[in-house]
């Protein structure tokens, strides 16, 4: 007796999954975690348990499946080759595509669709599938394990790897005996999948462990009389009669299910890859197959009625050799769906998915990071008001440049004293030359005009003297206003924010103080009678 087991994988750090693919400036990585890489997790988790694997664990009996993107809850699927779409659409990366396959109907002006490795079916719509490409990252690294000394020898290489906060739908079919061993394995704080974990990848967590009657990755047709279609789910090693096929060999696959009339191959649609898995003790890769890649589908005519339980049969053990590994999983279809509309998948709803726990030294330097990028942004949404406001300047007919010089200066030197201390020097300020015999800088500072365009609800003039008091008296108008709406914004990166609430009257002063230094900066270089254009 056998139990499939149902888990996700959320990945902490990045993924190196290594692919047979690679240069020697290079190393690539899957975009899934394949079902071999679930198989070594397991087992060498089996080993810090046990000191031993059972047998049963590596002789074929159980099946570690690979581990595919989860969108929203949903499980995704390799993206089926032969779908067509206009040819203009596909090459601008539209986030919308109509397309249709190419075994039901040819069009002109068409290419193949292959701007997604993954697919979900829409939960409303079920001509609508959305297309998603698991995130990369590529880091470089240098080899100093085989330099002996010999700093010449140094290499520098790159490694691609899944960037961390993916998640991945998992399943292991295994003898019941050992199905307790292997939860308690999953249930662990952290698991490491994949290469490099020195390096500091291969960090999951493993959530959501349950039980399943039976692994279904995508459902098959049971009534089938004519027409017969095997989807590849995952690659598949198809070694029949002693050499590897590019399908499935027509009296292969009448013995598979059953079939009493006539079983023609007609035409595929198919990529062709390949196979390896590498020997971690003598440091290489084992015996390399030609594999028919995720994604190919094949189709057969066929007479008669198939058996439904063949059918199952067959979708639950897979075709060709290493399926204890994930390989040659298939879905058995009567039809391939047409009309389809394959729409971009938005990653931001990973980010929402993702429950990465943060400690507080994380956290210090997210809100170091964000503070820096608030204080580069804001700045530049100072300058543009700055640059708005003096597009439509009235000035005083006597220069004010001195004055406005002062003025800077004064705010200049404000950042080295307290919000309170300052707020009551510029007002004792402001007093002397209100107070001045004659009054004539106060007069000039009401006289110098400025009109706010950026906000649409409101038409005030604001002079130099009513925004120095409003400051003073911790008033609002209508610039300040627009200075309130950047703090209030802030800046978001998942659950990290800047600024937070008890930051924000701070914040809020510090960009006063940097609008009026802005500003002074900005009147200082207009000449007489000059207007910003």
């Amino acid at each position: 007796m056998h139990k499939s087991i149902q888990f996700d994988i959320q990945a902490l750090e990045p993924l190196k999954l290594g692919k047979f693919e690679r240069d020697s400036n290079n190393e690539y990585s899957y975009s899934y975690i394949p079902g071999s890489v679930v198989k070594g997790a397991v087992a060498w988790g089996l080993v810090e348990e046990k000191c031993f694997i059972p047998k049963e664990i590596l002789n074929g009996i159980s099946i570690f499946y690979n581990a595919y993107p989860l969108l929203d809850g949903n499980p995704a699927i390799p993206m089926m080759q032969g779908y067509m779409g206009d040819k203009q659409e596909i090459r601008s990366n539209k986030d919308n595509v109509h397309v249709v396959h190419s075994f039901n109907r040819k069009i002109e002006n068409s290419i193949p669709l292959n701007n997604y490795e993954f697919v979900v079916k829409d939960a409303k719509n079920e001509k609508l599938l959305l297309g998603y490409n698991p995130g990369k990252i590529e880091n470089l690294h240098i080899n100093k394990k085989d330099t002996l000394n010999d700093n010449s020898k140094l290499k520098m290489f790159r490694y691609e790897a899944i960037r961390k906060g993916e998640c991945f739908r998992a399943y292991i079919r295994v003898p019941e005996k050992y199905y307790d061993d292997i939860v308690k394995i999953l249930s662990k704080d952290y698991i490491y999948f994949g290469g490099s974990r020195g390096s500091g990848y291969g960090k999951c967590r493993v959530i959501s462990i349950k039980e399943v009657s039976t692994v279904c990755l995508y459902e098959s047709d049971l009534d089938i009389k004519e027409d017969l279609y095997i989807y590849f789910l995952s690659d598949a090693i198809l070694y029949y009669n002693g050499k590897v096929n590019t399908y499935i060999p027509e009296n292969e696959l009448k013995e598979m299910l059953g079939i009493e009339g006539k079983c023609e191959y007609i035409e595929s649609y198919s990529s062709l890859g390949v196979a390896a898995s590498y020997n971690t003790l003598y440091r290489t890769n084992t015996v390399c197959y030609t594999a028919v890649l995720k994604g190919s589908v094949i189709k057969y005519k066929v007479e008669g009625k198939i058996n439904p339980d063949r059918i199952k049969k067959l979708a639950s053990e897979g075709v060709g050799l290493r399926r204890e590994d994930g390989y040659g999983q298939i879905a058995v279809l009567g039809k391939i769906q047409d009309d389809m509309v394959v729409s971009r998948y938005r990653e931001k709803d990973i980010v929402e998915k993702s429950d990465i726990e943060l400690t507080d030294e994380d956290k210090h330097v997210a809100n170091m990071i964000l503070c820096n990028i608030f204080k580069s942004r804001s700045r530049l949404q100072i300058e543009k008001m700055v640059i708005g406001l003096l597009k439509d300047v009235k000035r005083p007919q006597e220069s004010l440049q001195s004055q406005i010089g002062k003025l800077l200066n004064i705010f200049q030197n404000g950042f080295y004293q307290t919000e309170h201390d300052f707020r009551k020097y510029l007002n004792e300020y402001l007093e002397h030359i209100r107070k001045k015999k004659g009054k004539d800088v106060w007069h000039k500072l009401y006289d110098f005009t400025v009109a706010n365009t950026l906000d649409k609800s409101s038409s005030e003039r604001l002079s130099i003297q009513k925004m120095l008091e409003d400051f003073v008296q911790n008033k609002s108008n209508s610039v300040f206003r627009e200075i309130e709406n950047i703090v209030s914004k802030g800046i978001t990166l998942g659950r990290c924010q800047y600024p937070v609430e008890s930051q924000k009257a701070q914040v809020l002063y510090n960009l006063k103080m940097g609008f009026f230094i802005s500003f002074f900066e900005y009147c200082l270089r207009l000449k007489e009678k000059e207007v910003i254009s």
